[in-house]
């Protein structure tokens, strides 16, 4: 043998080689055949019926009869899948009802039926975000009734045996199956005729790049995702914080809505939990504000029960033994179910004796957690402050038609907040022991619609375009404009007519008592504008509100001299070179005005609105809940200071720290009534532990 023929038998045995090395490997990395379908009919029946999927897919999950607010978050989770129309769905269930397994199971039925192609999911944080696409990694490589009925999207899956770089080279009928198993992406296999083919899962933290989410594809488009699912995206921290709130909601309204291609809409799934009034969750879940959005909150207890001394007597003997208690609730349990509506009732623990006591340990064991996860209802207290919700407030309504008050109510205020282009204004009058009513608001100039914000356009101003001067580089209104539209509305006010109820022939008109001006930074505005309407008068006065802070001086403890008068938490002083004023602490009337709209109407000392319509004071009861407290502390005491929410109007929350500081000016005594809100409960079972 020449060696020629060696080198050739020895190119030829190299060639044999790697061809059966190329076979081999091909045959390792080919998937086809698919197993069959095993059960046609029941996957058939699952591709419209999401319960139905639910339950026979994953019956270790799901194991339970579901409760009334599963039936129905399902059926939504159902419809706004199919009906791929930008639908947007906000839940908030009770904490251990299931949501996360129920979201992320679903968006597995979603990219097995096609229902959804491209799903993006938004975590807290990156790694939050990968915890649910960690859960449908598990259902798709272990579920076996899963590979059973969709071979087609699961096999390729499962074939990757948890290593992820066997996705590079995995075939089907000899093509790239393009499959991708990422931690935080799937890509599923394109396989032909499959309606799972090619679809992808991914996942971000809300606060991340949002361009990198457009998908390029091998032909220069751009893959654009049809469905996204925010997960729990505000933390404890952010939720607290109001500015971060605030960049969260811009954040879903904008980058994340703005994935969607032009003329199309995103289908949104926000599984949320509330964790104090108008956080990221409270907005999105409130109908009123996010029409668009389908809000869904729910409660572990929808009804509390009846009898809570029992409950009281039963959370003392469960501080020192939870089997006593459990004795006591079984000796009294008839008494103690009376009134209570449980959601769930197969959700209890195997130590407990049915769903109420389960739920009412939550209860007992930390009520402010239970209201926030469990009832997502969470406190209305920021340190000790109540803010009353601005749908709780627009429903406090009296009947009285607008400028009527009852014939108790003899004292009449008035207070304008005064700004360079439109002025706001309130008037209020009160019964010696400080119940209230509202009897007008509005703006000068008035506005032609009911509903709007400052800083819409269209708005009429007190100054035309060409009327506003050249100062700084800026057009600015001049002065002596504002001051014109102030005096206005004084002789407006002073000159109206305001009734008494139940006069008959409408001969009684009440005389406004007080009427104090906001001074602001430019008090010569105020005292400009006092002289041309009514000159010199103790009826009509500036005032300044004054933040007082914990690290700050009280009031009461600031200097005695000649000249200045002290009252409840305001002073009359006469600064150097202005007139006589009033300078109210705004921080303290703030909690005032959200403690008297928290009244029930005919409670004494509470405040109300006229009219039978809550939508008329729509626009009055957002501003009051326009701002929110928070707890500041020093060596000494401890003050709410209140912070204004990013893009929100206070003006007639002013107004009404007005009307109501101009009434104690007056005379008329506070009285503040507590309200028996369930946070009274536990201290009166702190006072029975005590016995």
């Amino acid at each position: 043998m020449t060696q020629q023929n060696t080198k050739q038998q020895g190119e030829r045995h190299r060639e044999l080689v790697a061809r059966r090395s190329r076979e081999k490997s091909a045959s390792v990395r080919e998937i086809a055949p698919l197993p069959p379908i095993r059960n046609p009919q029941r996957r058939i029946k699952a591709r419209t019926d999401l319960q139905f999927f639910l339950k026979e897919y994953f019956p270790n999950k799901f194991n339970l009869d579901w409760s009334s607010y599963h039936a129905e978050v399902i059926k939504k989770l159902q419809k706004i899948f199919i009906e791929v129309d930008g639908n947007k769905l906000a839940i908030a269930m009770p904490r251990g009802s299931g949501k996360t397994s129920i979201v992320a199971a679903s968006a597995i039925w979603a990219l097995l039926f096609g229902h959804c192609r491209y799903l993006i999911i938004f975590g807290a944080s990156k790694s939050a975000a990968n915890g649910i696409i960690k859960i449908i990694k598990s259902d798709l490589e272990n579920n076996a009734a899963l590979l059973e009925d969709f071979p087609e999207g699961v096999y390729p899956f499962v074939k990757l045996g948890g290593q992820a770089l066997r996705a590079r080279g995995q075939l089907y009928l000899g093509e790239k199956t393009e499959v991708e198993w990422k931690p935080d992406s799937i890509t599923f296999g394109k396989i032909a005729g499959s309606l799972s083919s090619g679809a992808m899962v991914v996942t971000a933290g809300i606060e991340g790049a949002f361009r990198g989410k457009l998908k390029a594809m091998p032909d220069g488009s751009l893959a654009r995702p049809d469905g996204i699912i925010f997960d729990d995206v505000q933390t404890d921290a952010s939720a607290r914080n109001p500015d971060r709130v605030t960049k969260l909601e811009s954040i879903i309204n904008g980058s994340a809505a703005g994935l969607v291609g032009p003329g199309e809409e995103l289908t949104m799934v926000m599984a949320c939990t509330v964790i104090q009034q108008n956080d990221l969750s409270d907005r999105f879940l409130d109908r009123e504000n996010y029409s668009q959005w389908h809000g869904l909150r729910y409660k572990m207890i929808e009804q509390m029960p009846a009898n809570l001394d029992l409950w009281l007597e039963y959370k003392e003997i469960r501080k020192n033994d939870a089997v006593a208690a459990t004795m006591f609730y079984k000796h009294n349990r008839k008494k103690m179910q009376e009134g209570a509506v449980v959601a769930w009732k197969d959700n209890f623990s195997p130590s407990c004796i049915d769903a109420l006591q389960f739920a009412m340990n939550k209860w007992a064991d930390n009520y402010e957690s239970f209201m926030s996860e469990y009832q997502n209802d969470p406190l209305r207290l920021t340190g000790d402050a109540l803010v009353t919700e601005a749908k709780v407030i627009r429903s406090r309504l009296n009947g009285l038609e607008e400028h009527t008050l009852p014939r108790e109510a003899a004292t009449l205020t008035a207070f304008i907040d005064v700004h360079y282009d439109v002025l706001y204004y309130a008037v209020a009058g009160f019964a010696d022991d400080f119940t209230g009513y509202i009897i007008d608001y509005g703006t000068y100039p008035k506005q032609r619609r009911r509903y709007f914000r400052k800083s819409d356009s269209g708005l009429i101003t007190l100054c035309r375009d060409e009327d506003m001067i050249m100062t700084g580089g800026r057009k600015q209104v001049p002065t002596g404009i504002i001051i014109d539209g102030v005096a206005a509305l004084i002789k407006d006010l002073l000159a109206a007519c305001w009734y008494v109820d139940g006069d008959a022939d409408g001969t009684e008109h009440p005389v406004i008592s007080k009427i104090l001006i906001d001074s602001g930074g430019a008090p010569e505005i105020a005292e400009g504008a006092i002289r041309i309407a009514c000159g010199r008068t103790n009826v009509v006065m500036p005032s300044k509100g004054v933040s007082i802070r914990a690290v700050g001086q009280p009031m009461a403890q600031w200097k005695r001299k000649p000249g200045r008068k002290f009252g409840n938490r305001w002073i009359e002083d006469k600064p150097q070179n202005r007139t006589r004023m009033y300078f109210v602490d705004v921080n303290y009337w703030k909690e005032q005005v959200h403690k008297v709209f928290s009244e029930t109407p005919g409670n004494r000392g509470g405040m109300t609105l006229w009219g039978r319509d809550p939508e008329q004071h729509r626009l009055f009861s957002e501003h009051l809940n326009s701002e929110i407290p928070k707890a500041s502390r020093s060596d000494e005491r401890e003050v709410n200071e209140w912070q204004l929410i990013p893009n929100r109007d206070n003006h007639f929350f002013d107004c009404a720290v007005g009307v109501m500081a101009a009434a104690s000016i007056c005379g008329v005594r506070e009285h503040w009534q507590e309200k028996p809100v369930e946070k009274e409960i536990i201290n009166l079972a702190k006072a029975w532990g005590k016995r």
